[in-house]
């Protein structure tokens, strides 16, 4: 394991014992489509299917003689050139309902199971971690850190606050869950530790190194920089790529309503390891969507819920190999599973096992995912609020 020398520290954080790698996951709610986001553009089947929305062929940034990235994504192109960038395509989840709530769940919580598979890979690593070991920037708790130890929710590192940041209250609340045992005071501890922990960070200098997009993902990476290059214990973090209100639910106009969303993605990741200068070296970004979309266009000029779709791993040394893994040939419709989808070739469980194995390989990670074959069905139950949408 890479072991990674530090300067003396002058801001007078505590530090938890560094834990060398962290994981940052980016999820692509609403149903990315990733033949917009890396098209296979060497394809004619693709054209066929879609004669509206099919990226041109100039308005690709080609890759190699079959695939390209969306020409939004061109910040993107150095981390390419650099062997930076694994694009996984054909990813998705055995699930097969087209539902975003049913294939949310079952990405986060790794198959059809309970609780999320971050929380099961923070329980199986054999050193505790610290309680700022998982953080969320949202509002809500995700499902994949369903269960995880000292897991927190914040949309900036200023949000974290207890009672006002009153210092008297603070120390009799220290006094008084000191000696305190059981779950309830294990978790006061370590709730004042990280109120404690982001009391110091908040007093420090917040100016960033690059440039943030002013949306929900690109304010949510910033907050995850100032997170990792202060050394505060960060193993894994997650922050969502939502978009407008529909996120990538783009079932109407789609070439209209994905490219803000990819130029966000794009420029959001690459002011990140910017702005991450030497540490970028430990940190690896995944990001993910629970399906993609249909390959052929409706009569809306958008795509409904599909299949696989693509998910990107950037790291100095990517887990699986730079480039492009892709184990469909053809769009051709005899090729397409169910509807008319882009076949799962490669569970994303697959691409996160080989993450988490780099980042913690004394972690057995049979135990972090179902093996199940196939998605539990629940009740059926309204996926999203486009008209168009006939799935449950």
């Amino acid at each position: 394991m890479v072991t990674y020398m530090r300067i003396a520290r002058t801001d007078f954080l505590d530090v938890q014992p560094i834990h060398d790698r962290v994981l940052v996951v980016v999820f692509l709610r609403g149903g990315a489509d990733g033949l917009s986001i890396v098209p296979p553009y060497g394809d004619d089947s693709y054209y066929s299917a879609r004669p509206t929305l099919g990226v041109a062929k100039s308005k690709v940034i080609r890759l190699d003689d079959r695939f390209g990235m969306h020409e939004s994504l061109r910040p993107l192109m150095p981390l390419w050139e650099a062997g930076a960038l694994r694009i996984v395509h054909g990813a998705g989840t055995a699930d097969t309902s087209h539902s975003h709530f049913e294939a949310q769940d079952y990405l986060e919580h790794g198959g059809a199971t309970g609780a999320g598979w971050i929380g099961r890979w923070l329980r199986a690593r054999p050193n505790a971690v610290g309680p700022l070991a998982a953080i969320a920037i949202g509002t809500t708790l995700p499902e994949s850190l369903r269960g995880a130890p000292g897991g927190v929710v914040i949309q900036r590192v200023s949000d974290f606050r207890l009672v006002g940041d009153d210092p008297s209250l603070l120390a009799g609340l220290s006094t008084l869950y000191a000696d305190h045992g059981g779950a309830l005071g294990e978790t006061a501890r370590a709730a004042l530790e990280a109120e404690a922990r982001l009391r110091t960070l908040r007093a420090m200098p917040e100016a960033a190194t690059s440039a943030y997009p002013d949306t929900v993902l690109g304010r949510g990476l910033r907050e995850i920089a100032r997170l990792v290059k202060s050394d505060t214990g960060l193993v894994v973090t997650t922050v969502d790529a939502v978009g407008g209100a529909l996120g990538w639910d783009t079932h109407f106009v789609q070439s209209e309503a994905i490219r803000p969303l990819i130029d966000d993605l794009g420029s959001s990741i690459a002011a990140f390891r910017e702005d991450l200068g030497a540490d970028a070296k430990r940190v690896t970004i995944v990001a993910m969507t629970e399906f993609g979309r249909r390959v052929a266009e409706n009569t809306s000029l958008g795509t409904d819920h599909g299949g696989g779709s693509v998910a990107f791993v950037i790291d100095d040394a990517p887990p699986g190999g730079a480039g492009i893994t892709c184990g469909w040939t053809s769009l051709d419709a005899a090729q397409l599973t169910g509807p008319g989808d882009v076949p799962v070739t490669t569970d994303l469980r697959e691409v996160l096992s080989e993450i988490v194995a780099r980042h913690d390989p004394s972690v057995d990670v049979r135990r972090m995912f179902a093996s199940d074959a196939a998605a539990a069905r629940r009740s059926p139950r309204r996926c999203c609020n486009s008209p168009m949408c006939t799935h449950t």
